[in-house]
């Protein structure tokens, strides 16, 4: 609408310069404007068309116009396009070749004054066209620098969820500030290992792809139960599956969450089927205790836990009964007030001796403790 204003307006304006505007005259010019709305989606046919449309209006005794009034649109369109060439060539055209004639011509067919005022239009109109061309250059540069923004922007998003696939958040913004050395010790957590029961003897007898297709269907299903429940993924070792709760953020819940967890992947684990298409069976290890968390290597880190509490919740699930939760005394302690548990008795465990441990059956619920000797 703008442009359909501005050339009526120039029309209407230059009227004394030649034969009084007609309605054709306006129609050629609000043709050119209407051509203007299918710019973006055609923007060199627009161009030409437009071009078209005022070489054939300038055939006709009708008040001249400058080609960048009507041309201005379109032309910074399909140079912001990059039809640079085309765009020049239209510039040339209009702004280049009245000065060719005059160069050549009027000086011995026009009187002085006459020359001289067309001398003054062709240069306006000329450098009307270029200052169409840079305000073309600028929307181009300037999409140039939005499209360059995105993809910044995307590939940033992309390695911010590349590093939080690795890293817990908070972890991750430390790594970020060039924190030399992140390393904390935790009083208090509780860690979580799962391993699938003979799972290797049925790999063996598969394909790889299929092994790995059960395996990651699964940590799947264990990655989306460990964000439900608040937990933190610390890494997978082949069919295995640590997790721990009360870290990076303290939290007081940490053994009833990692509790809730166990049960939930023995659930899950239940619904799934090993390569061979047997039933999944797990055998899960807990322990509470203090831990050092920190990030170790430089390319391909990791999010890694060390400490005793480490190692004997390891050796719960190493020396556990299969489809079993096995935690030790101090994670017992936290829990027998809300689950059931099963005394298995004192058992020996490598590099800790004779240990009393317990399976945690069910909850949370009013306390039941059973003595074991079956579950040996």
């Amino acid at each position: 609408m703008a442009l359909a204003v501005a050339i009526t307006v120039a029309i209407s304006v230059g009227a004394d310069q030649g034969a009084p505007p007609d309605a054709f005259a306006y129609g050629l010019g609000l043709t050119i404007a209407a051509l203007a709305l299918l710019r973006r989606r055609w923007p060199l046919p627009v161009l030409l068309a437009s071009a078209a449309i005022l070489v054939f209006y300038n055939q006709f005794d009708y008040p001249g116009l400058f080609a960048a009034v009507p041309l201005s649109v379109a032309l910074a369109t399909a140079w912001a396009a990059g039809y640079r060439v085309w765009a020049l060539a239209v510039v040339l055209w209009f702004g280049g070749s009245p000065l060719v004639w005059f160069a050549l011509y009027a000086p011995q067919a026009l009187p002085e004054e006459s020359a001289t005022r067309l001398l003054n239009s062709a240069v306006s109109d000329l450098a009307l066209l270029a200052a169409v061309l840079l305000l073309g250059e600028a929307v181009r540069t300037r999409r140039a620098l939005d499209r360059e923004h995105r993809l910044l922007v995307a590939e940033q998003d992309r390695s911010e969820r590349l590093l939080l696939n690795v890293l817990p958040a908070p972890v991750a913004d430390r790594l970020k500030q060039d924190e030399a050395v992140i390393a904390d010790r935790f009083p208090e957590v509780t860690v979580l290992f799962a391993d699938l029961v003979d799972f290797t003897r049925s790999s063996d007898q598969s394909s790889p792809e299929r092994v790995v297709q059960v395996l990651n269907d699964l940590f799947t299903a264990f990655d989306r139960l460990a964000r439900r429940h608040g937990l933190e993924k610390i890494k997978t070792i082949g069919d295995a599956y640590m997790v721990a709760g009360g870290l990076p953020e303290p939290r007081p819940d940490h053994a009833q969450a990692v509790a809730e967890m166990a049960l939930a992947m023995r659930e899950e684990a239940s619904r799934h089927a090993d390569p061979a298409g047997q039933p999944l069976q797990v055998r899960i290890g807990i322990d509470t205790g203090p831990v050092v968390a920190g990030v170790i290597g430089t390319t391909k880190f990791s999010y890694d836990l060390w400490g005793d509490t480490v190692n004997t919740a390891s050796r719960m699930e190493s020396h556990g009964v299969e489809g079993c939760i096995q935690v030790t005394e101090r994670t017992y302690r936290r829990l027998r007030d809300r689950y059931r548990f099963q005394r298995r008795g004192p058992i020996q465990v490598k590099g800790k001796g004779e240990l009393v441990t317990y399976l945690l059956l069910g909850g949370p619920q009013v306390n039941s403790v059973q003595d074991g000797g079956a579950a040996s």
